[in-house]
């Protein structure tokens, strides 16, 4: 997907208020043979760093992504363990090398979006920071997922 439509879709998904999480994983819905309606549904707990300000909801929806396209479900699938497992890895660095070394939501954002003030504060920032976290990271996923 070219990048206009990435920066697009990712404008759309904010003004109707879905979070981070929700706008990772639904990018990739389609390509993954998953209705956006379910992928939305599925990713919407993960907004606010989980709503404590932990890991941020780009991280958390792309691991979503990961796992639905190298993740395992045999027992004892120590192959497709191993694989998911570095492609988390390989994810999570590359996160951190685009988005100035942060993985959680609190320090991407400089507050704390589990207390009010935190929150308060967050709804002024995360509109400007948000959305290019976003571009980041499913630009990673784009390149991943060609892997």
């Amino acid at each position: 997907m070219e990048s206009m439509t990435l920066e697009k879709a990712t404008t759309r998904l904010f003004e109707d208020n879905f979070d981070c999480a929700q706008t990772v994983f639904s990018h990739f819905a389609e390509e993954l043979d998953l209705d956006e309606e379910t992928a939305l549904k599925i990713s919407a707990g993960f907004g606010g760093g989980m709503h404590k300000g932990d890991m941020c909801g780009t991280v958390t929806g792309g691991l979503m992504v990961l796992g639905l396209k190298y993740g395992f479900c045999e027992p004892n699938d120590a192959v497709g363990k191993e694989l998911m497992n570095k492609k988390a890895m390989e994810y999570e660095r590359r996160i951190q090398e685009a988005d100035e070394g942060c993985l959680r939501c609190r320090e991407m954002l400089g507050v704390d979006p589990s207390t009010p003030e935190g929150k308060a504060q967050a709804m002024n920032i995360i509109p400007k920071k948000c959305p290019q976290l976003v571009v980041n990271a499913c630009r990673i996923l784009e390149e991943m997922l060609q892997d």
